[in-house]
C-alpha cells in the first residue's frame, strides 16, 4: 500500500463527491502540472484507489464499501483527534461495544484504562491484544478481509448476549435528513444491534461522511446520546462533541 499525500488524499475526496475527474480540472484546482497529476493518479491507479478513464481518473469499480487500508487513510487527521477525544470520555472500567470502521477502530489505540470491549471489529482486536488491562470479547461469523471485521447472524446473536455500558459505532454516510447510513444491510444490522444493547450510544464521524452517500439506513442521528464530529452548521438540539 502507498501512503497517501495531502494532494492524493484530496483527489480521493473529490473523486466520492464527482465520481469522474479530468486531468486538467485537477490541475487548475490543486495549482500545479498536469505531469504532477498524473504522477499522482498513476500511484492512486496501481495501488487500486482510482482507475483511468479517458482525460483524467475516476472511482475503482465495485459494490461494497472501499477497502480498510484506503478507508483508514482518508481524514486520518481527523479521524485521529475524534478517537482520542472518545477514548478520553470513556470512563475506568466500562464495558464498550465496538463496531466497524476505521475511526472506530483509532479509538482502541488511546484506550488506556480497565475495560471490557466487545466487538467484531478485527483490527480492534489486533491493536487491544497487547493491552493486558482490557478483556476482549471477539464475534465469530463471517470474516471480510477488504473490512476486517466479522459479519452474519451469529455476531447479531453474540452482540444480543451483552449489554454495554457504551456502545460505538461509525457509519458509511449521512443524509441530509440527518440518518446514518451503511452500505449493506449486515452492516447497518450490526450498528443497530450495538444501539439496541448498549445503555449509552455513540456516533463518530468526520466531516466527508455528509458528502458521502450510502443506502441503508441505521438510525436518525436523534437516536445517538454523543455524536463526535468536525462537522459544523449541525442543528443545536443535536448531542454533539466538536472536534477542531
Amino acid at each position: 500500500m502507498i501512503n497517501l499525500n495531502a494532494r492524493q488524499q484530496n483527489i480521493l475526496k473529490r473523486l466520492r463527491q464527482n465520481e469522474d475527474i479530468q486531468i486538467d480540472i485537477m490541475a487548475d484546482y490543486f495549482q500545479v502540472t498536469t505531469q504532477t497529476i498524473r504522477r499522482d493518479v498513476n500511484q492512486l491507479c496501481k495501488a487500486g484507489y482510482a482507475r483511468r478513464v479517458h482525460g483524467g481518473v475516476g472511482l475503482p469499480v465495485q459494490l461494497t464499501n472501499s477497502s480498510y487500508q484506503l478507508r483508514s487513510d482518508l481524514q486520518f487527521d481527523v479521524k485521529d483527534k475524534i478517537a482520542k477525544k472518545v477514548a478520553n470520555s470513556i470512563p475506568d472500567g466500562a464495558t464498550i461495544m465496538m463496531g466497524i470502521g476505521t475511526t472506530v477502530t483509532r479509538i482502541a489505540y488511546y484506550l488506556k484504562t480497565k475495560n471490557r470491549v466487545i466487538t467484531n471489529n478485527l483490527q480492534v482486536v489486533k491493536i487491544l491484544e497487547s493491552n493486558p488491562e482490557i478483556e476482549v470479547y471477539i464475534a465469530g461469523g463471517l470474516f471480510r478481509a477488504q473490512q476486517q471485521d466479522v459479519v452474519g447472524n451469529s455476531v447479531l446473536t453474540f452482540f444480543n448476549s451483552f449489554e454495554a455500558d457504551i456502545g460505538i459505532l461509525g457509519c458509511a454516510a449521512i443524509t441530509s435528513s440527518h440518518t446514518a447510513m451503511e452500505h449493506e444491510t449486515a452492516e447497518a444490522e450490526l450498528s443497530q444491534s450495538i444501539l439496541k444493547n448498549s445503555r449509552q450510544t455513540w456516533l463518530v464521524a468526520d466531516a466527508s461522511k455528509w458528502t458521502s452517500s450510502a443506502s441503508v439506513k441505521i438510525a436518525s442521528l436523534s437516536k445517538f446520546d454523543q455524536i463526535y464530529t468536525n462537522q459544523t452548521d449541525l442543528p443545536e438540539d443535536f448531542p454533539l462533541i466538536s472536534i477542531k
